[in-house]
């Protein structure tokens, strides 16, 4: 089989660049799910676009962010943190709770491309499907953060961290509201989520690096006893149940240093394009598709090189990556203990949450980074 372009794996990053590459491209997506998106193996939360111009200001167009109602199964309005000791930091900031799977198949289906569904790939000098060889003049790496393409390429690697979910039926909250927690003894070395989907549903989950743990803690006892136990989220959720669970990897990291391979170009989780304090990879992703998919496109027509992908995501993209990862190293820092975790956030101000939050970098953030090895010993 011959094509100009093929696409390995198909999720945000895969059907975004589909959904860009010219039509006049002969281009195929290939995944090994039958069901593009499904399980759902994130939060499904985007920031709208007004709060994307804001982080990523450097973004020629923001009109990718102008997502269809369709897709947007609640609307929320802030972020309320709370700390070990039970504080909360309320922080206004708009959001979108998606149906991921859903967008993910619409926009694939809707490009235009072939997709084949149900089918594993590997890759040697080329994709390869069934022990055939699918030849094309550029390969999307767009299979996520255990990319087998970047493995079998040795392109780098970054950190990764599990995480797991369940979807609840029963949540007795504020569905305008996504609460995050922190704390060693709730997430360690992550932080914990609800987040409303509407009519009483909502993502609930957790994310756990066990360097960071409790001798005897693991995720799943983490997630249950955040569910159940943890007194600051369990009364919102004493009488949901579980209606699914999921279990995934994500990436904590910076992105790999380069995404262009002669022919093949790096895209999404597969790249850890993620902003990681707060574990941001859908937007990232979308940009990321269509960067690609409109460089490719030009690529096939003569008119630029592959090259110009790494510049232009990069252009828009890296700054706010780089300040997450800033504020996601301090935190490391801080999480080997609640009490060093509460006592940091005794010098935050509300102010301060909603720049963090937005991956900007307070001056008084930039001066405790500087000052921790001191301060630790008071922390």
């Amino acid at each position: 089989m011959d094509y100009d372009v093929v696409v390995a794996g198909v999720g945000v990053a895969g059907a975004f660049t589909l959904m860009h590459l010219s039509k006049n491209v002969n281009a195929v997506g290939i995944d090994r799910r039958e069901k593009l998106g499904y399980p759902v193996e994130c939060g499904e939360i985007i920031p709208s676009k007004k709060e994307m111009e804001i982080l990523l200001p450097d973004l020629d167009d923001h009109s990718i962010f102008e997502i269809p109602e369709k897709f947007a199964v609640n609307k929320t309005e802030r972020f309320v943190f709370v700390l070990p000791d039970g504080r909360e930091i309320e922080v206004d900031f708009d959001m979108l709770v998606l149906n991921r799977d859903e967008m993910i198949q619409s926009v694939a289906e809707n490009s235009g491309h072939e997709l084949i569904l149900g089918k594993r790939f590997d890759y040697s000098d080329g994709i390869v499907v069934d022990g055939e060889r699918i030849s094309s003049e550029v390969i999307v790496a767009s299979d996520g953060a255990n990319s087998v393409i970047r493995r079998r390429m040795n392109a780098g690697s970054f950190e990764i961290s599990p995480a797991k979910q369940y979807v609840m039926e029963g949540f007795e909250g504020d569905e305008k509201a996504i609460y995050m927690y922190v704390g060693r003894k709730i997430s360690a070395g992550g932080y914990a989520w609800i987040i409303p989907k509407g009519n009483g549903i909502a993502n609930v989950g957790v994310g756990f690096r066990q360097e960071y743990a409790e001798k005897g803690d693991n995720i799943h006892i983490a997630l249950d006893r955040f569910v159940r136990k943890w007194v600051h989220s369990s009364e919102m959720l004493k009488n949901a149940t579980v209606k699914s669970k999921i279990g995934a990897v994500v990436p904590v990291d910076r992105p790999i240093r380069k995404t262009v391979f002669g022919k093949v170009i790096f895209t999404g989780d597969s790249a850890s394009m993620v902003i990681s304090h707060v574990g941001a990879g859908i937007p990232t992703s979308m940009v990321a598709g269509r960067i690609a998919g409109e460089v490719i496109s030009e690529y096939l027509d003569g008119e630029c090189s592959l090259d110009l992908y790494e510049t232009l995501w990069r252009k828009a993209m890296l700054k706010p990556m780089e300040n997450g990862y800033f504020i996601k190293r301090m935190w490391d820092e801080m999480a080997v203990r609640d009490e060093r975790v509460v006592r940091y956030f005794r010098l935050v101000s509300k102010k301060d949450m909603s720049a963090i939050l937005r991956s900007k970098l307070p001056m008084k953030v930039k001066i405790a980074r500087f000052l921790m090895p001191f301060l630790n010993l008071i922390f």
